[in-house]
Order: structure tokens, then C-alpha cells, then sequence
């Protein structure tokens, strides 16, 4: 093996997932040094002691620090008050009920079951955990902890603030060894853990190619001016913007934010942008929930050079409005998501065929809900593209197919 440089080595490496990197550097210490290189590229951590101190082995590995690509930092905590024994006790009960009845289900054994002495010991490493968790976030510790990580990762180029399984879908968590159980989003959701990736950021004078943040409250961006624009100043050099928004509680207040312009002025800051992504959540009841409005994302007079990809949902806006914005952007713009569009008082029976005849797609995603009103009678368009996967997958065909006349909705309002 003495034959093999590190370069090839690397090349190898490369086309390997973590797990066999994982293995590989089992070999031997040279195998070992370069699978360092990459084993590390991307860190998922929780909010938890544990993870912490992974956090700082790894900064201070003169190889492995160097190679920090991404971070992944997982808003799920144990919440508070504090589980009584009882109440821990009673859990599990729930959850052992859940198991078997999705056992029945599908048809495979539940897991087995765990005494009550066993119990007890994993109720002792939950309360060892929570009061661990309660004593960092008290002293602030977590922001200290990652702002001396951050500023030993010179490659650092990518972070993601997940919320609810969004970006990530990781199973395997710090708190598996309570069960899971009293775990869940702190918050005001991905608040926390955002600002202190950010201020991390802001003293290691890192600039990001690519943030990711989902779900994140809108309360995140109710800040003093000058607070928040320290806080992303340095993410001018971003690439790719992902953000889910979480709209939920005081949404006049929300409204009232999204009107100053402060989110527009931040996205319209972001000039390198090849991938923009913004999806607000949703409410169950489709008549009463809340939309925020295309212009509130989007100034319809700005143009980015290089913008590749484009994905909203669960926005307001007139088919004038997305069109403009759509045209804008036509010699640049191959992929389109649209999730969840409401037109409020225009037809999708007129913007699908222009969107059509405009853009030049590769991909093309409709998909959940689109409203809008036939035009000129102001009939009501409703098409749920969750429960008409076909009428879906036609539909988001025939924006990519110059090959396919007709426009799929037509064939479902007549």
C-alpha cells in the first residue's frame, strides 16, 4: 500500500459515503490521515452536551478542522418543565401503545419491552441530559461552544439550522437514550440556533456560500435594524438561500414585518444567488390560513444573473406579478417549484401555457394546492395536486415537453 500517494488515496476516498470512510481508515494510519479529510466534511449536532464536546475534538484535530465543508445543527431539544417520573413513565406507555399499533400495521414486531427498572435508568440519563441542557443554555454556553468551533473551520461554506425533520433527515439523535421522549422544537423555532451559528460566523469573519434554515419562526427577523444587519452581513457571497418560514402565532404582527420590506432587502442583498428558496408554512384549514404576498420575497424590478433554481410556496400574487418575475429571469432559470400558490384574482389556465411558451425548464415542480379565478367570469380554481398525483405529474411534464399541446388543467375544468 506504500505505492499509493495520498492524492489517489483521496481520489478514492472520494467517491466513498461516510460509512466506508468510516472503515477504510481502519486500515492503516495512512489510510487513516486521509479519510480524516473527508470523514468530517459534514457535522450534524444537537444542542446537547455530548455533541458540544464532539464539536470542540474535532476543531482541535490540526487535520480533520481544516476539512469542515457543512454544518447541520438540529433545533430539537428536551423541553421544559422537566418530565416527573410519572409523566415519563406514562409516555413511554403512549409510545409503546403507538409501536404496536403501527406493529399491526405493517405487520412487524414491536420493539421489546423495557422494565420498569430499565425505565428508571433511562429516566436518571434524562434528567441528567435536561439539566445539562438547561445549565448551557442558562450560561449562554452553546453560543460559546460554537463560536469556538467555528473558528477553527477555515473551509467552513455551508450551515443549516433544521427544524421537524426539514433539510435533514437524520433518525439517530442525542436523545435516544431517553427514548425521545419530552423532545421537541425550542422556541420561538430555529431562533436560537441560528443566531448563534451567525454570530459565530460574524467573529470568525466566515462568508457562507449556501444557508439553510427550516422551519424558522418570522420572529427571527424582528430585530433592531442594525442587529440584523450585523448578523447577515456576511452572507452577501451566498449561492443558494433554503428557508422555510414559520408564520404561525401573531400573523398581523408577521404581516406587518414582511411590509417594512426587511425580508425583500435581504433576499434582493444576496446579487450571487444561483438557488433562492423560500416556502412559508401552512395551515391545515386552507381557508383560513395565512399567505404572505410574492412581493414581500421578491422586488419585481430585480434581476440575479445567475439565478439557476427557484422554489416558493404558500404565497399570494396576481399571474402579472409571478410572470414578471419569471421573465426577469428566462435566460438564466432552468428549474421551478411552485408549492402551495394562491392567485388571487387571476387564472392558472392563462399563466400555465405563458409560462410555458416563456421559460425553458429542465425541471419543473407544481405541487399541493393551486387557487386562482378563471378569467373573465371569476369562477374558483382549485386544483389539490396532492390528491391528483396524475393530473401532477402531467401538468408538471407539460411545462418541460414542447412535445405535449394541451395544458393538463383544461382537461379538469371542462
Amino acid at each position: 500500500m506504500s505505492i499509493l500517494i495520498p492524492e489517489i488515496l483521496g481520489i478514492i476516498c472520494s467517491f466513498l459515503d461516510i460509512k466506508d470512510v468510516r472503515r477504510f481508515r481502519l486500515c492503516c494510519k495512512a489510510f487513516a490521515d486521509v479519510g480524516a479529510c473527508f470523514v468530517h466534511r459534514n457535522i450534524v449536532f444537537f444542542l446537547h452536551h455530548g455533541d458540544f464536546e464532539m464539536l470542540q475534538r474535532i476543531s482541535l484535530d490540526p487535520v480533520a478542522s481544516k476539512n469542515v465543508r457543512s454544518l447541520v445543527y438540529s433545533n430539537q431539544v428536551l423541553v421544559t418543565p422537566k418530565l416527573t417520573w410519572e409523566r415519563f413513565r406514562s409516555s413511554y406507555a403512549t409510545l409503546r401503545h403507538l409501536e404496536k399499533c403501527m406493529g399491526r400495521y405493517r405487520n412487524i414486531p414491536p420493539t421489546p419491552l423495557i422494565g420498569v427498572w430499565q425505565l428508571l435508568k433511562l429516566y436518571e440519563d434524562y434528567e441528567i441530559t435536561i439539566d445539562q441542557q438547561e445549565k448551557i443554555m442558562q450560561a449562554n454556553a452553546d453560543f460559546s461552544h460554537i463560536r469556538e468551533a467555528i473558528s477553527r473551520f477555515p473551509a467552513l461554506q455551508e450551515v443549516t439550522v433544521s427544524s421537524g425533520g426539514w433539510f435533514w433527515d437524520g433518525k439517530k439523535t442525542p436523545f435516544d437514550s431517553c427514548l425521545g421522549l419530552g423532545v421537541n422544537l425550542l422556541e420561538p423555532v430555529g431562533c436560537r440556533h441560528l443566531d448563534a451559528l451567525l454570530a459565530a460566523l460574524f467573529e470568525a469573519d466566515i462568508k457562507l456560500k449556501k444557508l439553510t434554515a427550516g422551519v424558522l419562526s418570522w420572529h427571527f427577523f424582528q430585530k433592531p435594524r442594525a442587529q440584523l444587519g450585523q448578523a447577515l452581513s456576511l452572507l452577501t457571497d451566498l449561492t443558494c438561500l433554503e428557508l422555510m418560514i414559520d408564520t404561525t402565532g401573531n400573523t398581523s404582527q408577521c404581516q406587518q414585518l414582511l411590509d417594512t420590506g426587511l425580508l425583500r432587502g435581504f433576499i434582493k442583498s444576496l446579487t450571487k444567488l444561483q438557488t433562492l428558496h423560500v416556502v412559508f408554512t401552512w395551515d391545515l384549514n386552507y381557508d383560513k390560513r395565512y399567505l404572505p404576498r410574492l412581493e414581500d420575497i421578491i422586488d419585481p424590478k430585480y434581476r440575479w444573473d445567475d439565478l439557476d433554481s427557484l422554489t416558493l410556496g404558500n404565497v399570494s400574487c396576481e399571474r402579472q406579478e409571478l410572470m414578471s418575475v419569471l421573465k426577469r429571469h428566462k435566460n438564466t432559470l432552468r428549474e421551478l417549484c411552485l408549492q402551495d400558490i394562491h392567485l388571487r384574482s387571476t387564472s392558472w389556465l392563462v399563466l400555465l401555457p405563458k409560462v410555458r411558451r416563456t421559460m425553458d425548464l429542465d425541471h419543473a415542480c407544481m405541487c399541493g394546492v393551486l387557487y386562482g379565478m378563471t378569467e373573465p367570469l371569476g369562477y374558483e380554481e382549485y386544483f389539490d395536486l396532492e390528491e391528483q398525483r396524475f393530473l401532477r405529474d402531467d401538468l408538471n411534464d407539460y411545462l418541460v415537453n414542447d412535445n405535449i399541446r394541451r395544458c393538463p388543467l383544461k382537461d379538469e375544468m371542462y
